[in-house]
């Protein structure tokens, strides 16, 4: 069953746990724009696409650099360009609806695409004024000689993402529902209470004022590479440093993924060479391009939820 996502152009601590998974503009500021929230998350990166066994020996040699972006406006579009070249349209998986290529996408629906996937990624890692409440950082892999500061969208060789969010049950919520929650949860004390808890972390909060079956968790998201950049372990290195970073910056001891269950060569990739296990499987919603329209249509999907101790 499908539903349409489209906008035009010119529109637009008990168990801690993390969630691994799975969009140019012509650079105006994008920061009046209404969010349009791409609420994914599949980890949809292709064993075959990071075989680092298969790698030559200069691409082993290559000298990347793993980087969290600071959020702003500038870096946050370069990385939405990124994700809209090398993996709405260009991954392996084709994410194109109705199976067709890139040759099908015209310069308007790319532009249309691109404003989308940056006012999502905007709203969630971008700036804002004050502290965010869930954490939110994009990491991005690059050619050692590039400078970090400035990176555009063709300096990119991969990309992931990290954000926290609540895990109720076997359903991950969004970021808005999550901190819709833990500001109600904290809004139901008192005065003196409330005062306690403004400065207290987002596990704590989960830990002692949610439901036992509502946690805290750390979902990393929309890990993808470029073309140019296959078969070179940068998938992989990407994963090794959102493990780590989920494990000394962000304190959660476990992280999960979710990945299309058609996707076997995904599954391969982190079971096999990654050491993550199946834990579950669900029904989720998934999106695919609409190549014609310039937007996005949400199509079911069964999905697999992966673990990995740290």
């Amino acid at each position: 069953m499908k539903s349409s996502l489209l906008l035009a152009a010119s529109a637009l601590c008990g168990s801690q746990t993390a969630f691994v998974s799975s969009f140019s503009t012509n650079g105006a500021s994008l920061q009046n724009r209404a969010p349009m929230k791409l609420d994914m998350f599949f980890a949809t990166e292709q064993a075959a696409d990071d075989d680092t066994a298969a790698a030559s020996t200069t691409k082993e040699s290559m000298d990347v650099k793993l980087t969290p972006l600071d959020g702003s406006e500038s870096s946050v579009i370069s990385a939405a360009k990124f994700m809209v070249d090398s993996f709405w349209l260009q991954s392996p998986q084709n994410l194109i609806d109705g199976g067709g290529d890139l040759s099908s996408i015209s310069d308007a629906s790319k532009s249309s695409l691109t404003n989308i996937q940056a006012d999502d990624l905007l709203s969630k890692y971008g700036e804002r004024m004050g502290k965010r409440k869930l954490d939110a950082l994009i990491v991005v892999a690059s050619d050692g000689s590039s400078d970090t500061k400035s990176l555009s969208a063709d300096d990119i060789l991969g990309l992931v993402t990290i954000e926290v969010r609540l895990l109720n049950s076997n359903d991950l919520l969004s970021a808005d529902e999550s901190e819709f929650r833990l500001t109600q949860a904290v809004a139901s004390l008192g005065p003196k209470q409330r005062r306690e808890y403004k400065d207290a972390s987002i596990l704590d909060i989960a830990r002692e004022l949610l439901p036992p079956e509502v946690t805290a968790v750390c979902s990393l998201s929309n890990l993808c590479t470029s073309p140019k950049a296959r078969r070179m372990g940068i998938a992989a290195k990407l994963c090794s440093e959102a493990e780590r970073l989920t494990k000394e910056e962000l304190s959660f001891d476990e992280i999960y993924l979710r990945v299309e269950s058609e996707n076997e060569a995904a599954k391969k990739l982190y079971e096999d060479k990654l050491g993550y296990q199946c834990k579950f499987e669900a029904s989720a919603t998934a999106l695919r391009v609409d190549a014609e329209r310039g937007g996005f249509v949400e199509v079911d999907s069964d999905i697999v939820v992966m673990s990995k101790k740290l």
